[in-house]
C-alpha cells in the first residue's frame, strides 16, 4: 500500500458513499515546499507556501494549522492545514467533524474556528514525544486507507472528536508521568507549593492536585472535559481500561469497554474480541 508524506482531502459530506470519500483522499502535489524535499520545513514556511504570496497552486487567503489524532494513534500525530479565510467553497463536512479537537495553530483550547471549507492538507505524521509515548514505532508517512479509516471512525463515533481527544490527552499525560518517574527515579517537584511526590506516587499526586480546588487553570489543560467540566481521576482511570484481546484502551476506541460477564474482571471492546479470547 502506497505511503505519502502529504495527503489532501477534498470536500466531502458525512453521508457520501465509501467510494466518493476514498476518491476525495489523494496525495498532495503542492508539498513539500521546493528546496525542502529532504530537510525539515517549519510551519511558517508551509503556511507562506500555501498562501497567495507563495508558489503553491492553493493560493489560500488565510492558511491555518490544526492538531489532530488519527484513528488508532495514542498521541497527536496529525497536523492539518486549511484556508481559514475561505468563506465560499463547499464545507468539508467529514474533515470538520474529524478535526474539531483543538484551536487554531496548535492551541489546546476549544475548536472555535467554525467549519473547514475546501481542501484540507495533512502534513507528514508528527513524531511522538518518547517521554509520553515510549516504545512507539514512528512512521512519518501515511496511507490513503489510514486517512479514510480516520474519517469514518470520527464520523461514526457517538462521541465528538473533541471528547475523544480529551480522553487520549489525559491517558497520555498520566502514562507519561508514571513511566518517566519510574524510569528516571525523580520526583515531580511541586506546583502551587504542593509536592507532587516521587516515582512511586507522582502521577497519582499530580492527578489529585489537578482535581483540587486550588489547581490553576494552566494545570488543567489536559484534564478539562469538552464542555469545561473537570475530569476526575476515576474518569481518566476508566479511559485506561484495556481490551484483554486487542490491547486498545477505552480512550483509543472512543467508547466504553464492556466488562466480561463471566469473570467480571477483564474488559473487551466487543463481541469479536471476547469470543476470540475465550
Amino acid at each position: 500500500m502506497s505511503q505519502y508524506q502529504y495527503i489532501e482531502i477534498a470536500p466531502t459530506k458525512v453521508d457520501d458513499s465509501p467510494s466518493t470519500i476514498r476518491s476525495a483522499i489523494r496525495p498532495c502535489t503542492d508539498l513539500p515546499v521546493p528546496g525542502y524535499e529532504k530537510t525539515f520545513c517549519s510551519e511558517s514556511v508551509i503556511l507562506s507556501h500555501l498562501s497567495r504570496r507563495g508558489q503553491s497552486q492553493k493560493r489560500w487567503r488565510d492558511p491555518r494549522g490544526l492538531f489532530g489524532y488519527s484513528k488508532d494513534s495514542e498521541y497527536k500525530d496529525l497536523y492539518a492545514y486549511f484556508d481559514y479565510g475561505d468563506k465560499t467553497s463547499p464545507v468539508n463536512e467529514l474533515a470538520t467533524k474529524a478535526l474539531a479537537m483543538y484551536g487554531l495553530g496548535g492551541a489546546m483550547g476549544e475548536p472555535d474556528w467554525g467549519c473547514i471549507r475546501g481542501t484540507v492538507v495533512l502534513d507528514e505524521r508528527l513524531e511522538p514525544d518518547t517521554n509520553f509515548c515510549p516504545g512507539l514505532t514512528y512512521n512519518p508517512k501515511m496511507t490513503v486507507e489510514e486517512i479514510y479509516q480516520t474519517l469514518i471512525f470520527f464520523r461514526d463515533s457517538k462521541y465528538s472528536a473533541r471528547e475523544i481527544a480529551t480522553k487520549r490527552d489525559s491517558v497520555r499525560m498520566m502514562r507519561g508521568m508514571g513511566n518517566r518517574g519510574a524510569r528516571e527515579g525523580f520526583g515531580f517537584g511541586s506546583i502551587n507549593g504542593q509536592s507532587l511526590g516521587g516515582s512511586g506516587g507522582g502521577a497519582k499526586a499530580f492527578m489529585d492536585l489537578i482535581n483540587s480546588p486550588q489547581s490553576s487553570s494552566s494545570l488543567q489543560t489536559h484534564y478539562l472535559g469538552p464542555t469545561g467540566e473537570m475530569r476526575k481521576k476515576k474518569q481518566v482511570d476508566m479511559d485506561q481500561d484495556t481490551c484483554d484481546r486487542c490491547g486498545k484502551t477505552q480512550a483509543l476506541l472512543g467508547r466504553k469497554l464492556k466488562k466480561c460477564t463471566v469473570c467480571q474482571v477483564t474488559f473487551y471492546c466487543g463481541k469479536e474480541c471476547q469470543k476470540a479470547a475465550w
